[in-house]
């Protein structure tokens, strides 16, 4: 029983007391864990990737907002980002319904552009956080693991090298599309 209670303690900063708990023994035990600030993370492999210098910071943005964005899209809820001291408009249901729109318009643009397989393995890779071990036994059952692995992690930094470019395709078409319909004369 002892060993299934998370260790907790208490930091005191500014008057407020703000409780740390801790991973259980066994979530070390199954998992690389991380402390970044006060905060736990399971180091998953978009993050040893990174580690490991296989992507670049351009391709771990892009890998954030492609999740973020199928989170939205799929379930409806987003995490608030950190702040950079502008206020913004909340909306409501419907400006909420319409972003959610958006962004699942924009993963089935992704889709297209890059392929159904390539958004097979974004969804392995980031949505469902799979290893690259757990990735290589489903889409190469006949190989070797080193060897499947070693596929897998190859095409996942291909695929988010990608992706990247796709975010800024993407992006490049909407500024372009915006500097367009600003220089259409206003009838009055």
């Amino acid at each position: 029983m002892l060993d299934r209670i998370q260790e907790v303690s208490s930091l005191r900063a500014h008057g407020v007391t703000e409780i740390v708990v801790k991973p259980t023994a066994e979530r070390y035990h199954h998992s690389e864990i991380r402390e970044v600030g006060k905060t736990f993370r399971v180091v998953n492999a978009v993050q040893s990737m990174y580690d490991a210098g296989d992507i670049g910071d351009g391709e771990l943005a892009a890998a954030d907002r492609w999740y973020r964005e199928y989170v939205f899209a799929s379930l409806g809820v987003m995490e608030n980002p950190s702040s950079d001291g502008r206020l913004r408009e909340r909306g409501d249901i419907h400006t909420w319904m319409i972003g959610r729109g958006q962004c699942s318009a924009r993963l089935t643009q992704i889709r297209d552009m890059l392929g159904l397989c390539a958004h097979v393995r974004l969804e392995m890779l980031l949505a469902r956080e799979m290893s690259f071990s757990a990735m290589a036994r489903h889409l190469y059952p006949a190989l070797s693991e080193g060897r499947a692995r070693m596929k897998v992690s190859a095409q996942c930094a291909l695929l988010l090298e990608q992706l990247a470019h796709v975010y800024d395709v993407i992006s490049q078409k909407k500024n372009k599309k915006k500097s367009v319909n600003d220089k259409l004369p206003i009838a009055m």
